[in-house]
């Protein structure tokens, strides 16, 4: 089966920093001797561990602490949609 097209997205530029950061950790991870998840058959154990450990990557070079709980913030000023406290 054969992979559907992307949408074209929304902002380019965005996309084109996104997937530049994306080679450069694969390159990383290689040089690192270390592999990536296409390096395994899909959904495969090898290849999701390799998928977790690529996602922890990309969240270190992004400052991304993925064992940091999430807190709740109490003030509503932060609302996506602007509802605050108001909403």
């Amino acid at each position: 089966m054969a992979c559907e097209p992307l949408e074209p997205p929304e902002y380019p530029s965005i996309w084109a920093e996104a997937r530049a950061l994306e080679a450069s950790i694969r390159v990383i991870r290689r040089a690192q001797g270390k592999k990536n998840p296409e390096d395994f058959p899909p959904n495969s154990p090898e290849c999701l561990a390799a998928m977790n450990e690529f996602v922890r990557d990309v969240c270190r070079v992004l400052e991304v602490d993925l064992d940091e709980p999430d807190v709740e913030d109490d003030d509503d000023d932060n609302d996506l949609y602007g509802a605050g406290a108001a909403g």
